[in-house]
């Protein structure tokens, strides 16, 4: 008799069946036994009269008859828990030693590096195989999606050249070529926008990223995939409608219980998200707006940490009043940890001031902000003074961390949110100038605004999309002109015959009809993460690497033989890397 998947005996009931799967517990009862029998598709109770040596995780073959449960015996918490399998035999197909944790829960409580030294025996738990399959279906509905509106799927190379993308590489060193590496691509950039000089109308791939960055909750070190797309002569609104329409129809394909906020998705410029949110990648399902009170409290008090700030911004926390001073410290203290120097407050008590900073405040000042704040009794209100970014930066923080704090924000409902007009260049740590975001992207105004304006005045046309708080997708419409990209890499110091020599492929394919042409990478990981419910993204990978960017299951990085490292010319010397070069 062939194998039955679990699933299936809901449409077997009286017939018989021969199952295969993991013993997830046994319950002896002396003349008759249980079995928790486990396989990729489901679970179900087996009843025995043999006498068993089971052990947890070892695996069975059981043929037997699928019978409606006794009603009192009905488990109506789980998939089958109204039909059980009487069974005519069992065979052990393997045995299996202890686990080291216990299967039957989500596998949160459990130290991490230890699930992932088991990854195999943690993938059999409910959580992640749910994920697993969701994440199957999830990407498999995005290429249909894709296929059904015109977009070719196209896989691009993953051994290529390095490219500024904004992290660091991962270098392949070449045995054939000593001395010369290739690097894992950062993101498929150069070669989709090599395909629309190629004529592809509409490309598409979930394509791996490589990015020598230090891991997060919300951030895989190592190796992540996106939904990637370009299109030939697009405009901001079909782009932006791409990317709207996917997610309208496929995230309730697996999150049904999420309902998207606002459609079309809402847009926000970089300074107003900044100013408003204190930050580029804010969450607008709640309110807690920063405020400026810069022209209402500036050398109108004898405070002088308002007096020497370039700007006060400040936050109206409703019903805040009550926060003890504890909590207030919290706040503070998370303001301090983004740059601030501190963090003033004061609250609204009988339509006034008090306690806090109220003491510098005079009746009428106390009266004009209450009313430009529109704040009400149990406010609390909290301010901090400084440089504009500061302010900004700090009070951002404090107000994503007041939304979870109060429960402003509902899981279930996803606000997703364009920022555009993103600075083409910025000051870097150092104070030189450097590409506010992807160097690709076209100028506003193209060569003329690189020719004419002040540097940190050009707007890029680049755009991100953000989720809930989360950075989800970034995309722009490309610079298509070799002139044009030349003039922008030189801006930050990169010499012509430097840009020509790194960018060759893009920087000559230009010289042939290169057509207008722009996309977006929607980070599919972290879009599952929060649809799925997961506070960490490494649970939505099968294998992921840890906290600390290791391999723990396979032991990587690890170490090579001596014969490898000559292949590559290379050697290791008091732990540093040496590229031996035979001239």
């Amino acid at each position: 008799m062939s194998r039955t998947l679990i699933s299936d005996c809901l449409n077997k009931i009286g017939q018989k069946v021969t199952l295969s799967g993991w013993v997830s517990n046994v319950r002896d009862h002396g003349q008759i036994a249980f079995i928790d029998l486990r396989d990729w598709s489901g679970n179900i109770q087996v009843v025995t009269q043999e006498k068993l040596d089971l052990g947890k995780e070892w695996v069975v073959e059981i043929e037997g008859l699928v019978k409606n449960r006794d009603q009192k015996s009905i488990n109506s918490k789980v998939a089958l828990g109204n039909i059980e399998v009487e069974t005519t035999k069992i065979t052990v197909l393997n045995k299996s030693e202890t686990p080291p944790f216990p299967l039957d829960s989500d596998g949160t409580e459990l130290e991490e590096n230890l699930r992932l030294k088991y990854r195999y025996l943690d993938l059999r738990r409910t959580r992640l195989s749910d994920i697993i399959k969701k994440k199957h279906k999830y990407i498999l509905a995005v290429r249909n999606w894709m296929d059904q509106n015109g977009f070719t799927e196209i896989i691009t190379p993953l051994l290529t050249t390095s490219s500024p993308e904004g992290a660091r590489d991962f270098l392949v060193p070449s045995r054939i070529h000593k001395g010369k590496f290739f690097v894992l691509p950062q993101a498929p950039q150069q070669f989709k926008q090599l395909l629309m000089v190629g004529g592809v109308d509409r490309y598409f791939q979930i394509a791996p990223c490589a990015r020598d960055e230090d891991p997060r909750a919300d951030r895989h070190a190592g190796i992540f995939y996106q939904i990637d797309i370009e299109i030939s002569f697009p405009t901001i609104d079909i782009l932006f409608g791409v990317a709207e329409k996917l997610m309208q129809d496929t995230v309730s394909l697996i999150a049904p219980q999420k309902k998207i906020a606002n459609f079309p998705f809402p847009r926000i410029t970089y300074t107003d998200a900044i100013n408003k949110y204190g930050s580029d990648k804010p969450n607008i399902s709640f309110g807690l707006e920063l405020q400026d009170i810069t022209t209402l409290l500036k050398n109108k008090t004898d405070f002088n940490v308002f007096n020497n700030a370039d700007v006060i911004k400040t936050i109206v926390v409703t019903g805040g009043g009550n926060f003890t001073k504890s909590q207030i410290e919290k706040l503070e203290e998370l303001a301090k940890e983004k740059g601030a120097k501190g963090l003033a407050y004061t609250k609204v008590i009988s339509n006034k001031l008090d306690i806090g900073i109220s003491r510098f405040l005079n009746p009428e000042i106390q009266k004009d902000i209450i009313k430009n704040l529109q704040a009400k009794d149990g406010d609390l209100l909290i301010f901090v003074a400084d440089s504009l970014n500061t302010a900004n930066k700090s009070l951002g923080y404090v107000r994503n961390y007041l939304g979870n704090l109060l429960k402003l924000t509902d899981p279930n409902l996803l606000s997703f949110t364009w920022i555009t007009g993103f600075p083409f260049y910025e000051l870097n740590d150092q104070g030189k100038l450097d590409f506010g975001h992807n160097p690709f992207s076209m100028p506003k105004g193209g060569l003329a605004s690189l020719d004419s304006q002040d540097p940190l005045t050009i707007e890029s046309m680049q755009y991100d999309l953000t989720l809930n708080g989360f950075e989800l997708a970034s995309g722009s419409i490309r610079n298509h002109e070799p002139e044009t990209m030349v003039k922008a890499f030189e801006k930050v110091g990169y010499g012509r015959d430097e840009v020509i020599k790194k960018f060759g492929g893009l920087y000559n394919a230009f010289h042939y009809g290169a057509p207008p042409h722009g996309g977006w990478a929607i980070g599919i990981d972290r879009l599952l993460m929060i649809l799925l419910d997961e506070s960490n993204i490494r649970d939505i990978y099968a294998f992921p690497l840890s906290s600390n960017g290791v391999d723990v299951l396979m032991g990587a990085p690890g170490q090579v033989n001596q014969q490898q490292l000559d292949d590559l010319g290379i050697s290791i010397v008091n732990g540093k890397t040496v590229q031996k070069i035979n001239k």
